[in-house]
């Protein structure tokens, strides 16, 4: 994958992603924390993709499609999808190598050429209120057996000051808050009751949530400061220790996944 090339004709919501990028992928002095939680991330992601070996994946909402770059680097045939054409473009200028195709367009809108054995939609349910239409969208692109990887903000955080999806009560009157494209637009969160759930009532199986991302590589609670002193994987070491704690990894984690398969 290329680094990404500064270029002044940029919008300014592809400069904003540009920014994103630097601190996350490529330089990790401007913000050590933000670039060990978005690689810990990164790292997930791709032992998920090694273990249940797809041969086709679809990345909805890629964004920057840092993820999709990669699975295609690594030989997965990938189909990187997400709302704006612009930041699409900005995921080509950095291509290298592999098998990937890029499509424009709203989850409820697209069609996709081809079906897939894995589909992750990172970061994007939390900005829907009707998330059972979502999924049961997502399980269309999905061949018999394939697997669905979601992940989000976890409500039961320690950190975590917003209300559950449940607890928003009529999602209708909320309608016109969806799609905001950053965290700072989040006004509700999923517990992992409501999401298994919800992945249930999408027809999904063999349902299975897993809490990641403690304070020890997000740096929350002023652990953010250690993150110029202590290596990478030594966070990381611990980050997964914690995670594996049963009593107290719903509250010390920031970020919740569930995976689970569409039926043959």
């Amino acid at each position: 994958m290329k680094a990404p090339e500064n270029d002044p004709r940029w919008s300014p919501e592809v400069r904003r992603v540009y920014e994103h990028d630097l601190r996350e992928m490529w330089d990790r002095s401007i913000a050590p924390h933000v670039w060990n939680a978005y690689h810990a991330q990164l790292d997930m992601y791709l032992t998920i993709a090694r273990r249940l070996a797809p041969k086709a994946i679809l990345d909805v909402g890629c964004a920057q499609a840092t993820l999709a770059l990669m699975l295609a680097e690594e030989g997965y045939a990938v189909c990187a999808n997400d709302l704006r054409q612009e930041f699409l473009e900005y995921a080509k200028s950095r291509y290298d190598r592999g098998n990937i195709e890029f499509l424009a367009g709203s989850v409820y809108e697209i069609n996709p050429s081809r079906k897939f054995d894995l589909v992750f939609a990172n970061q994007l349910i939390e900005h829907v209120v009707f998330p059972v239409e979502l999924l049961a969208r997502l399980r269309r692109f999905l061949l018999p057996g394939g697997h669905l990887v979601v992940t989000t903000p976890n409500h039961r955080y320690l950190r975590n000051g917003l209300p559950s999806h449940s607890q928003l009560g009529d999602p209708h009157l909320y309608e016109a808050r969806q799609f905001t494209a950053d965290g700072d637009g989040h006004f509700f969160a999923y517990s992992k009751e409501e999401l298994v759930g919800y992945f249930r009532d999408a027809g999904l199986r063999d349902i299975r949530p897993l809490f990641f991302e403690s304070p020890w590589i997000s740096g929350h609670m002023k652990v953010r400061y250690l993150h110029r002193y202590v290596p990478y994987k030594v966070l990381r070491a611990v980050d997964w220790l914690t995670a594996k704690i049963p009593t107290a990894r719903a509250f010390l984690c920031y970020q919740l996944a569930v995976t689970a398969r569409n039926p043959v």
